[in-house]
């Protein structure tokens, strides 16, 4: 599957028909999972694809960590703020260790600002959702099912999964009806929902798209995604200066980070990438930005550096797209991410962009009244 760069347009002659009115498909036969839910692969031997067996000693120290992280957090999240004005270097780096899978939901809530929104908007969520209507209903329930479709979550044809990643989405798309609804955004919605319920993901998301603690991520959904080409310039500049033999090995065989990059801004890393790294970037994302993405991105490029720098145009498109096992493994790629700075590049790189597409507009205004 491919994310195009034009917003999906729905079949206006197909009978308007909401996914309530579809009964649920049959129970998907059960197959052996891994731990986060998703269909075991008979060729997957990594150990974070199998459930492996775990000694005393790391259950002790799992135990222990949830414990560090339970008083941080307080009841129900009461003491995190104060934590986090009190203690902030502690909190960035128990995050960047990453945060235990069972108080996941609640402190990406709690660190993303979507917390203080759901509580600021009751009955908003349930008004999107049962007395609104999309124009993007068709074009979701179209794409639903290529939404993590090995996850037991979301496997049944119009089960509770898929019920939920539709009304999530359609919500959104009634909210913010300039974005509307991108293909793209079913895997932010869905990787959400396995860790939170129904209205606390759509705040989630409407926390991230529209800034209220990072910048607004809407851009890489608006039409001709606006903010994919500005990653995109920065991201192909970085890699220039930071890995110039690669850089110069991509300016001669013609690729740009728009072949291979674009679905990790889009996405978040959600859609390709082993769903364990996944989740350690998006621990990440959501308390420090947008920066991890590039930082990753960097990480994964330098680390398969020389096997890059030999490949013609056809091997390299398919290496870029299919990164090894061993790249992929969270405790060797992130601290390699963390190393990388960008922060100050990022914004530079930012204000350039702004320039010279400022220019492109006015000149591209100027010839059309000479017209």
């Amino acid at each position: 599957m491919s994310f195009g760069l034009q917003k999906l347009v729905g079949d206006s002659g197909m009978e308007r028909k909401r996914i309530d009115d579809y009964e649920p498909g049959p129970i998907p036969s059960p197959k052996p999972l891994d731990r986060f839910g998703f269909i075991k692969q008979e060729f997957n031997t990594s150990p974070e694809g199998l459930s492996k067996s775990r000694t005393a000693n790391d259950h002790e120290r799992e135990e222990r960590r949830v414990r560090k992280w339970r008083k941080m957090i307080g009841i129900g999240g009461s003491d995190w703020k104060h934590y986090v004005r009190r203690k902030p270097n502690v909190v960035k780096r128990r995050i960047r260790k990453g945060i235990p899978d069972c108080l996941r939901g609640l402190v990406w809530q709690l660190i993303s600002g979507s917390r203080d929104l759901l509580l600021m908007n009751p009955g908003v969520y349930e008004q999107l959702v049962i007395y609104e209507t999309s124009a993007s209903e068709l074009d979701i329930i179209r794409d639903i099912s290529r939404t993590f479709p090995s996850h037991v979550f979301f496997q049944q044809r119009h089960g509770p999964g898929q019920r939920s990643l539709y009304n999530v989405l359609k919500a959104y798309s009634v909210y913010d009806r300039d974005v509307g609804y991108v293909q793209g955004m079913g895997f932010l919605a869905g990787l959400l929902l396995l860790y939170m319920s129904e209205e606390d993901a759509f705040w989630l998301m409407v926390a991230l798209l529209k800034g209220a603690v990072h910048a607004p991520m809407e851009g890489l959904y608006l039409v001709g995604l606006p903010l994919v080409q500005q990653y995109l310039f920065q991201f192909e500049n970085l890699v220039r200066e930071q890995l110039p033999r690669l850089g110069e090995h991509f300016t001669q065989e013609v690729i740009s980070p728009s072949m291979y990059a674009s679905q990790w801004f889009i996405t978040v890393f959600s859609y390709s990438f082993p769903f364990h790294l996944a989740l350690r970037i998006w621990d990440v994302f959501l308390y420090e930005g947008v920066k991890i993405v590039f930082q990753v991105g960097l990480a994964l490029l330098k680390y398969c550096h020389d096997d890059l720098t030999k490949l013609p145009f056809e091997k390299l498109i398919h290496a870029l797209r299919n990164f090894p096992e061993d790249a992929m493994n969270p405790d060797t790629l992130l601290p390699m991410a963390y190393s990388i700075k960008v922060s100050k590049r990022l914004e530079e790189l930012k204000l350039e962009y702004e320039k010279q597409n400022g220019k492109q507009a006015q000149s591209g205004e100027s010839s059309g009244k000479q017209k």
